[in-house]
């Protein structure tokens, strides 16, 4: 029998959500069927199609999902007064574990494998989770400038470096399976490392 379906339009979205994201990450978006996720939801296909008129809204409104979990998971608050390498490390940390989640990968496959088709996919994911974590790394990084901390010329550019350094190389590994296991002591490592690499070449000389 199928559990009752709530009249609260949130909660219906949310299961909505949950039915096409297990959908998606198992049988990509050609292969995804909006029957099966009808199934999964649980409730009337009027009330799906009211909330998702298609499968690519359906798609989209997943990535987006998943891209504001990654925003809302590196959440800095109250380390506002933590010297550069810990704020670094915490902020690094917090966002090796969220990229390298099932669901997070799920969005990488699918920017590799189908993203030419949905282009409006890769610019609702950088908009709502890379642009602002970007944002709050540049902040961050002019500010202990001025306070002579480091020694950032470009701010921007250099909170893109600070990405590639400490992300891209482990999601290509989880991406491509070229390992399989990313404990916390072992991420806690690599953050730690990365920040230090990237601390010793901003390093402010004398003032």
């Amino acid at each position: 029998m199928r559990s009752p379906v709530s009249r609260n339009p949130e909660v219906v979205r949310a299961r909505i959500l949950d039915a096409a994201q297990a959908e998606f990450m198992a049988e990509g978006f050609a292969g995804a069927s909006t029957n099966r996720i009808l199934e999964r939801f649980g409730g009337s296909k009027p009330t799906m199609f009211r909330h998702f008129p298609t499968k690519r809204a359906l798609f989209e409104a997943v990535v987006a999902r998943i891209a504001e979990r990654w925003r809302d998971a590196v959440d800095m608050a109250g380390l506002d007064d933590a010297p550069p390498r810990a704020w670094l490390e915490t902020f690094a940390l917090r966002a090796l574990a969220w990229i390298l989640t099932d669901e997070s990968i799920f969005v990488g496959r699918m920017a590799i494998a189908e993203g030419h088709l949905f282009p409006e996919v890769g610019e609702t994911y950088r908009a709502l989770a890379v642009d602002p974590l970007n944002a709050l790394l540049t902040e961050r990084l002019a500010q202990w400038t001025d306070q002579g901390l480091l020694a950032c010329k470009d701010p921007q550019r250099n909170a893109l470096a600070f990405f590639d350094l400490t992300l891209a190389g482990m999601v290509s590994r989880k991406l491509y399976r070229v390992e399989d296991s990313f404990d916390e002591p072992a991420l806690a490592a690599h953050a730690a490392h990365c920040v230090g690499v990237f601390l010793d070449g901003l390093a402010a000389g004398p003032r």
